[in-house]
């Protein structure tokens, strides 16, 4: 008698649950053989197990041969390009929005009022007293203040100091201070991050991207 695929699985089950006595007491009653006749046929079917489980191994390790190794190099290359060229974009998106802005924009004279001021500490624990100025500029008989988005470890304005604002006569709140650093500031240093972070990356991708 010839075992069943079903009988055969449920052997090989309990030898790879490693109850091997009670697989050869199954194919014993089962095919009504003698103690050393099912033995024999446990230790062939254990066999076949292993050797099925080797096959298996190797090929799950073919498959991981075959697959291309994970380059540092580009991978880390590209991330750098990919938000330096972010960065370039925004700058750019940043210069011709102010351009646009400067073109519609009513020229007032303002002033300074105010200064506010923060503690910044940086990367070794010294901190530095950084200083944002407060604006103030009339519009079409209208008093308005404007605290500067950017700030410095010095005050760049004394106080009630005249300054040229740019005014968009729609929304009067909306104004850019005519100065360099007022107005190109964010762009210059997002522009200059993003040609480092680009050509870092470029250089990464190039020289430690390539496949050994």
């Amino acid at each position: 008698m010839t075992l069943s695929p079903e009988q055969k699985d449920h052997a090989v089950e309990l030898i790879e649950m490693g109850d091997k006595l009670e697989a050869v007491r199954y194919l014993q009653e089962t095919l009504t053989i003698t103690a050393d006749q099912a033995l024999l046929l446990a230790e062939k079917l254990e066999e076949e197990t292993e050797s099925d489980l080797e096959k298996e191994f190797k090929s799950m390790q073919d498959e991981i041969h075959k697959k291309p190794p994970v380059n540092v190099g580009r991978l880390v290359g590209g991330v750098f390009m990919c938000l330096g060229v972010i960065m370039l974009a925004i700058a750019a998106y940043s210069i011709a929005s102010n351009y646009k802005f400067s073109e519609r924009a009513i020229t007032v004279k303002g002033k300074v009022i105010d200064y506010d001021s923060y503690e910044s500490r940086n990367d070794d624990g010294r901190s530095t007293t950084m200083y944002t100025p407060t604006f103030e500029y009339s519009f079409k008989g209208k008093i308005y203040t404007h605290k500067s988005t950017t700030s410095s470890s010095s005050k760049d304005y004394k106080i009630d100091e005249a300054v040229n604002v740019l005014v968009d006569p729609d929304k009067p709140t909306e104004i850019l201070i005519d100065s360099f650093w007022e107005r190109w500031f964010v762009s210059v240093l997002l522009g200059f991050l993003g040609i480092m972070f680009t050509g870092m990356g470029y250089l990464a991708y190039r020289v430690f991207g390539k496949q050994i």
